[in-house]
């Protein structure tokens, strides 16, 4: 694409959103997201929230080394019970080439053999019970850089090893199973769409291009991990540059980028901070992180946590509303949201992260109810609620 029709395109795909006239499409579904443990899908408190769909994208290296078996592992059966017992899923694998130090390997080798081998093992397990399937996860930033990049035939690795992942596995699998509905097929996930540099990388151009130049890519997955929601529309302008009118789906989206900034701020920071601190016995001078780590050891009350988080003048009150707004504006079909709580370092630091303060169950950061039962999130709850209505009922 030129550079005059992708600014033209920019400024058309900024016009449609002021005026909200973009990507009008029936319904934004939103569902919940178990990220590479499916083993942690609770059909409990599944029914605790109107979800209608359930997204997870396990390690493949754990398969391809052995750590987990395809046959047996829960993981895999909890996903086909999920559908069993009602849900829609999306699934697919997460690639930690660069978490190896692997380079992709070369069409037709015998390392690409050995995973694709592993993929269609575990698609023949659960293959009749996928909706989506996304072909990867985060790639840029699970792919060693090189690989990212155009090689000497002007190739790109990555997104040669997705196209093959489609064309070899996937396709396969289905076209030989006439009695299966296929599920839509996605390429990504991709997250930090805007940020600049990443805007600039082969591979992240190059996957947009596939969704958008292959018949059989129902569309493109994207995270949306922000600090603000300028970097919201700044990713999503990006993707509609050169993918105008295919779907969108996000798997993945969070504050984490704004919790993350903040850290390192004292508990008494501010007015209200103060008065927070007062009324709960923690000193003034006292960190976030520190606040934090005595939230993931010793659990504190769902009252603590929402007055803690209101006690922040960063922090953006009913932000999930906000989301889903976005949302309806770009063509967003399906978008599915931390669910359960997995990491919750109990020693935190000035840079440690901070995603338990998305799931919509915090279990391992606030007390439980009287019945024994995992507290909801008070900052996200009510509001996850209503979007996921609002999307079943087709607003």
């Amino acid at each position: 694409m030129s550079k005059i029709n992708t600014l033209a395109m920019k400024y058309i795909v900024l016009f449609l959103f002021i005026t909200g006239s973009a990507f009008s499409v029936p319904a934004q579904e939103i569902g919940a997201n178990f990220n590479h443990d499916p083993e942690i899908i609770d059909f409990t408190y599944l029914k605790k929230t109107p979800v209608e769909w359930v997204r997870t994208t396990p390690y493949i290296f754990e398969y391809i080394r052995g750590k987990k078996n395809v046959d047996t592992e829960m993981g895999l059966a909890k996903v086909i019970e999920a559908k069993k017992a009602g849900y829609k899923v999306a699934f697919g694998f997460r690639w930690d080439f660069a978490k190896f130090k692997l380079n992709i390997p070369a069409p037709g080798s015998p390392e690409e053999k050995k995973y694709f081998e592993t993929a269609a093992r575990i698609l023949n397990r659960v293959g009749p019970f996928l909706d989506i399937f996304t072909l990867g996860n985060e790639p840029n930033l699970e792919t060693k850089k090189e690989d990212l990049q155009r090689n000497a035939k002007g190739i790109v690795p990555l997104v040669l090893f997705t196209e093959r992942l489609l064309s070899e596995v996937v396709e396969p699998y289905y076209s030989a199973r006439k009695d299966l509905k296929r599920p839509d097929v996605y390429t990504g996930s991709l997250p930090r769409l805007f940020l600049k540099d990443e805007q600039k990388i082969p591979g992240v151009v190059g996957l947009i291009e596939l969704a958008q130049r292959h018949p059989a890519i129902k569309g493109l997955a994207i995270h949306l991990h922000i600090s603000d929601s300028l970097e919201m529309a700044e990713a999503l302008q990006f993707v509609r540059t050169i993918m105008p009118d295919k779907p969108i789906i996000v798997p993945e989206f969070s504050l984490f980028r704004l919790y993350n900034k903040h850290v390192s701020d004292a508990l008494g920071d501010s007015e209200r901070g103060i008065t927070f601190a007062s009324q709960y016995g923690y000193p003034p001078s006292m960190k976030l992180y520190e606040w934090y780590s005595k939230a993931n050891t010793q659990r504190v009350s769902p009252k603590e946590w929402e007055d803690m988080f209101a006690s922040r003048s960063w922090f953006p009150q009913h932000f999930m509303k906000t989301y889903y707004r976005y949302f309806q504006k770009y063509g967003i079909v399906l978008a599915t949201y931390g669910y359960l709580s997995q990491s919750a370092p109990q020693k935190m630091g000035p840079a440690s992260p901070t995603w338990f303060v998305n799931p919509i169950f915090p279990m391992k950061s606030l007390t439980p109810l009287a019945d024994g039962s995992y507290a909801p999130n008070p900052l996200w709850y009510d509001d996850f609620v209503t979007i996921v209505q609002q999307g079943k009922n087709g607003h």
